[in-house]
């Protein structure tokens, strides 16, 4: 199934061509960790949304979702 994903932050460095937004093909079981290790960002992702609701890692995806992946913040 097809996704929309945006990347924000230094999660950019995953996406292709270092664009914040893709359309990216996952199994039809996957959830957001399955899609943050395709992308090979496992240890990067601290926090998702879909379709415009903050959710768990855990969470199931279907088909057209939006996910917006975040990384940790910094602050000084």
């Amino acid at each position: 199934m097809q996704v929309s994903v945006t990347m924000w932050g230094n999660l950019r460095r995953f996406a292709p061509r270092g664009v914040g937004s893709t359309v990216m093909q996952v199994a039809d079981d996957a959830t957001i960790e399955d899609l943050t290790a395709q992308i090979g960002a496992e240890h990067e992702v601290y926090a998702a949304s879909v379709n415009g609701k903050v959710v768990a890692l855990s969470t199931p995806l279907s088909p057209g979702d939006r996910v917006f992946l975040f990384d940790h913040l910094h602050g000084g």
